[in-house]
Protein backbone atom coordinates (compact mmCIF):
# COMPACT_ATOMS: atom_id res chain seq x y z
CA UNK A 1 0.00 0.00 0.00
CA UNK A 2 1.16 3.20 -0.87
CA UNK A 3 -0.04 6.21 1.14
CA UNK A 4 0.61 10.11 -0.12
CA UNK A 5 0.15 13.51 1.54
CA UNK A 6 0.00 16.70 -0.18
CA UNK A 7 -0.37 19.67 1.84
CA UNK A 8 -1.58 22.40 0.39
CA UNK A 9 -1.94 26.25 1.16
CA UNK A 10 -4.71 27.46 -0.34
CA UNK A 11 -5.45 31.79 -0.96
CA UNK A 12 -7.62 32.86 1.48
CA UNK A 13 -10.22 34.28 -0.82
CA UNK A 14 -10.12 31.59 -3.29
CA UNK A 15 -11.02 28.54 -0.85
CA UNK A 16 -14.60 27.85 -1.76
CA UNK A 17 -13.35 27.96 -5.56
CA UNK A 18 -10.97 25.34 -4.10
CA UNK A 19 -13.19 23.36 -2.13
CA UNK A 20 -15.59 22.30 -5.29
CA UNK A 21 -12.52 21.98 -7.43
CA UNK A 22 -11.12 18.98 -4.90
CA UNK A 23 -14.56 17.68 -4.44
CA UNK A 24 -14.59 16.63 -8.04
CA UNK A 25 -11.34 15.33 -8.35
CA UNK A 26 -12.34 13.29 -4.55
CA UNK A 27 -15.74 11.68 -5.87
CA UNK A 28 -13.99 10.45 -9.13
CA UNK A 29 -10.36 9.05 -7.69
CA UNK A 30 -12.81 7.30 -5.09
CA UNK A 31 -14.26 5.19 -7.63
CA UNK A 32 -10.67 3.96 -9.44
CA UNK A 33 -9.41 0.30 -9.18
CA UNK A 34 -6.57 0.48 -6.61
CA UNK A 35 -7.85 3.17 -4.82
CA UNK A 36 -8.58 2.71 -1.02
CA UNK A 37 -9.05 6.06 0.19
CA UNK A 38 -8.89 9.58 -0.73
CA UNK A 39 -10.13 12.57 1.97
CA UNK A 40 -9.48 16.21 2.53
CA UNK A 41 -8.35 17.60 5.71
CA UNK A 42 -8.12 20.80 7.15
CA UNK A 43 -5.46 22.04 9.60
CA UNK A 44 -6.95 23.15 13.06
CA UNK A 45 -3.97 25.63 13.38
CA UNK A 46 -4.58 27.27 9.77
CA UNK A 47 -7.78 27.40 8.26
CA UNK A 48 -6.15 28.00 4.83
CA UNK A 49 -4.01 24.99 4.97
CA UNK A 50 -5.31 21.82 3.77
CA UNK A 51 -3.85 17.67 2.96
CA UNK A 52 -5.16 15.21 0.55
CA UNK A 53 -4.58 12.09 2.12
CA UNK A 54 -4.73 9.21 -0.47
CA UNK A 55 -4.26 5.75 -0.39
CA UNK A 56 -3.52 3.31 -3.00
CA UNK A 57 -2.60 -0.56 -3.71
CA UNK A 58 0.55 0.16 -5.65
CA UNK A 59 2.20 2.15 -8.22
CA UNK A 60 0.20 1.23 -11.34
CA UNK A 61 -2.79 2.67 -9.95
CA UNK A 62 -1.27 6.09 -8.82
CA UNK A 63 -0.08 5.84 -12.52
CA UNK A 64 -3.15 4.86 -13.74
CA UNK A 65 -4.87 7.71 -11.54
CA UNK A 66 -2.67 10.35 -12.94
CA UNK A 67 -3.88 9.84 -16.61
CA UNK A 68 -7.55 10.39 -15.66
CA UNK A 69 -9.36 13.75 -16.85
CA UNK A 70 -10.01 14.59 -13.35
CA UNK A 71 -6.88 14.38 -11.82
CA UNK A 72 -5.42 16.35 -15.31
CA UNK A 73 -8.00 18.79 -14.40
CA UNK A 74 -7.38 19.57 -11.18
CA UNK A 75 -3.70 19.44 -11.78
CA UNK A 76 -4.19 22.53 -14.14
CA UNK A 77 -6.75 24.34 -12.30
CA UNK A 78 -5.50 24.26 -8.39
CA UNK A 79 -2.50 26.74 -9.00
CA UNK A 80 -4.56 29.47 -9.24
CA UNK A 81 -5.49 28.53 -5.35
CA UNK A 82 -2.28 28.26 -3.97
CA UNK A 83 -0.42 30.40 -1.78
CA UNK A 84 2.71 28.09 -1.53
CA UNK A 85 3.62 25.34 -3.84
CA UNK A 86 2.24 22.11 -2.90
CA UNK A 87 4.45 19.64 -0.73
CA UNK A 88 4.00 15.81 -1.17
CA UNK A 89 4.71 13.02 0.94
CA UNK A 90 4.88 9.29 -0.67
CA UNK A 91 4.88 6.89 2.23
CA UNK A 92 4.80 3.30 2.46
CA UNK A 93 4.44 0.76 5.21
CA UNK A 94 7.05 -1.23 6.66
Amino acid sequence: MIHIEAKIQVKPDFIESFLKEVELVIQNSLSEAGNHGYELVRSVKNASTFYLLEKWADEAAIQFHNSTEHYKRFKREIPAFLAFPTEVDVLTKI
